[in-house]
């Protein structure tokens, strides 16, 4: 009956064929890798892994303790499990590592050429030489056998120090080279390993042609169980990885660093105590008690246990608290507590709010003043376009709205920057008006904003074009098709000729008392040149009189800039050389005020002067240059 029941679940298993893709374990992948530069069929079976062109009746292929063999299964064996599986395998069961039991149980041995040739012939549907087959054959088993492992070598105690220094590495690049341990200064970390030869040992990989440097290195633990771990693997070269993986199977280490956060392994160290520590990649935590280390990363805090995870040398000490927005333990010393996000924070990361004497985290609602220097809630704060910056308005008068056109929008500024604004008394209201967009009329004396419509009925224009109209028509500037552009505008030829008549016109100009009174009483003056310590000897710091040629200078500089805007340095060169050049400037002053960038503040200052101080055929055409 046996016999009979068995020979029905081979007709079953044959009815009921089955194929699915091939998927590998890591040791027979990384065979492959091995010998791939040198076998187009290794290669070939590399790129035949979970593809939908290779489906087979076997998978899960394995190595196996044999040189010439491989162990596989049938696919019949994981769907009767599985009825709902497709061509494809979750990671659950492909992965060996998994420990999904069908790479253990019920599976089956067969010959390594036996199978190659099985996939290019039957799966595949080609052909392939016998000679292609035999090299390949010879390559796998050498690999299995593992032939190259003679530049290997276990040191330990004071011999780790002197491989785990960058001095000795080969090169200093790849995961070796960048390790954060390779430092002089980390030798001092070291005592743990030197310390504990008994159970600490390391492994390392001579260069070929030269065996006083390596090309890699990995920790060799000895575990309580008895069991020996290969810690992670830092090579120059990734393929070199592959041989300390050979060293562990032939040496029959069973386990090995493979990334995991937390890993059930412990070793018991030594009576000693250690001031510093390596970082650690796996054993992750130790007990100065009881002296065990842990990869368990769960045993920290409150279990007597510390964190040795600190490039600098140190460790977290079990006073810890967990840290949601972190999604970690961190340092109770060093923790503050943020309500925006109900969580603990290192102090490092959080954000301090000293208006309200709390901490947050560094969330998008939490927001950086400059103006301020502090850390504000934005819903608490506005944000000011002109100054490109957060301002918080409650209990500070010196934040202010600005009307910025002729509709009443507004923006948000401060009185300090009064290089921003205009102040005006508005039907006994003081109200605040945007320098760039608000003009003074030159025959008025009153303001008007650029936009601001005037006139009636098919005349009504925007006050900017009535005022360069205006301004033509009494300096005598013919606005025809030749000197406007198709929205009417003066040409770029016609500014650059009132600009020159301009400066023909300023050379002559002098300083009147009127016009010194009113450099003294600029803020820009007070406060961003003659308020600051440039470093400059006492008889090269500008005088009015410099700021008055710089004022002359600056509407027939090309071109016009707003300086709180980016201004180039190519427009602080002309401006330096047009004051130089014409209006007959010391050049050692003004070569020494642009290298050092007080020219540019004295800039902001002509900006904000009030140009109608000046007569009106030069007050004229500043508007028409500027406006």
């Amino acid at each position: 009956m046996r016999f009979l029941s068995n020979y029905l679940n081979f007709i079953l298993e044959a009815a009921a064929k089955q194929e699915m893709r091939l998927y590998y374990s890591d040791e027979f992948r990384n065979t492959l890798k091995r010998i791939q530069d040198k076998s187009s069929v290794a290669q070939a079976l590399l790129n035949s892994e979970n593809s939908n062109q290779m489906l087979d009746i076997y998978t899960l292929i394995d190595i196996t303790e044999k040189n010439d063999t491989i162990s596989l299964i049938q696919v019949n064996r994981i769907t009767r499990a599985n009825p709902d599986l497709g061509e494809t395998l979750p990671y659950n069961i492909r992965d060996k590592r998994r420990g999904s039991e069908f790479w253990t149980k019920a599976r089956t041995d067969i010959g390594i050429g036996r199978w190659t040739r099985r996939i290019f012939t039957e799966v595949h549907k080609s052909t392939i030489l016998d000679s292609k087959i035999e090299e390949f054959v010879n390559l796998y088993k050498a690999a299995i056998d593992g032939e190259d492992l003679t530049n290997f070598e276990l040191v330990s105690g004071e011999d780790i120090r002197k491989w785990y220094h960058e001095n000795n590495y080969k090169e200093r690049r790849g995961q070796l080279g960048n390790s954060c341990m390779r430092y002089n200064n980390c030798q001092d970390f070291l005592d743990i390993y030197v310390k504990n030869p008994e159970v600490c040992q390391l492994l390392i990989l001579k260069s070929d042609d030269d065996k006083d440097k390596i090309t890699g290195r990995a920790l060799i633990w000895k575990l309580t169980n008895g069991e020996y771990y290969m810690d992670r693997i830092y090579t120059i070269n990734d393929s070199d990885k592959l041989l300390f993986q050979d060293y562990a199977r032939i040496n029959k280490i069973e386990s090995s660093y493979d990334g995991n956060s937390s890993l059930d392994i412990e070793v018991k160290l030594g009576d000693y105590t250690y001031q510093k520590y390596p970082y650690m990649d796996t054993l992750v935590v130790y007990n100065p008690t009881t002296k065990i280390l842990s990869g368990d990363e769960d045993l920290w805090p409150g279990q007597g246990y510390i964190s040795i995870q600190d490039t600098q040398g140190g460790f977290r000490a079990e006073d810890a608290v967990y840290s949601d927005w972190d999604d970690e333990y961190i340092n109770r010393e060093n923790a503050v507590y943020c309500n925006n996000v109900d969580s603990w924070l290192n102090r490092d990361s959080a954000r301090y709010l000293e208006y309200k004497d709390i901490w947050a985290a560094p969330t998008d609602d939490v927001v950086w003043s400059e103006y301020h220097g502090e850390h504000f809630f934005m819903d608490d704060c506005v944000y000011s376009e002109i100054m490109g910056d957060t301002l918080y308005p409650d209990n500070d008068e010196n934040v202010i709205e600005i009307e910025i056109d002729s509709d009443g929008n507004t923006d948000w500024g401060v009185k300090s920057r009064k290089d921003l604004y205009i102040k005006e008394v508005v039907v006994g209201e003081t109200k605040y008006f945007l320098r760039e967009n608000y003009i003074k009329d030159p025959f008025t004396g009153e303001y008007h904003f650029k936009d601001e419509k005037v006139g009636a009925g098919k005349n009504i224009v925007e006050y900017s074009k009535y005022l360069d109209k205006t301004i033509a028509e009494k300096l005598g500037i013919v606005l025809d098709d030749k000197n406007t552009d198709r929205n009417g505008n003066p040409t770029d030829t016609l500014i650059q000729k009132v600009k020159e008549d301009l400066k023909n016109i300023m050379k002559d100009f002098e300083i009147t008392d009127e016009i010194k009174s009113a450099i003294k009483n600029n803020s820009v003056w007070n406060s961003n040149v003659r308020g600051v310590f440039w470093g400059v000897h006492k008889d090269n710091m500008p005088t009015e009189e410099d700021m008055f040629l710089t004022i002359k200078a600056y509407p027939t500089t090309y071109p016009i800039s707003n300086p709180y805007r980016h201004v180039s340095s190519l427009t602080i060169n002309i401006l330096a050389r047009t004051i130089i050049e014409t209006f007959s400037g010391n050049e050692k002053k003004f070569t020494i005020f642009r290298s050092e960038g007080i020219l540019r503040n004295m800039m902001k200052a002509a900006y904000i002067f009030d140009y109608s101080l000046f007569p009106e055929e030069i007050y004229l055409r500043y508007l028409f240059v500027t406006v």
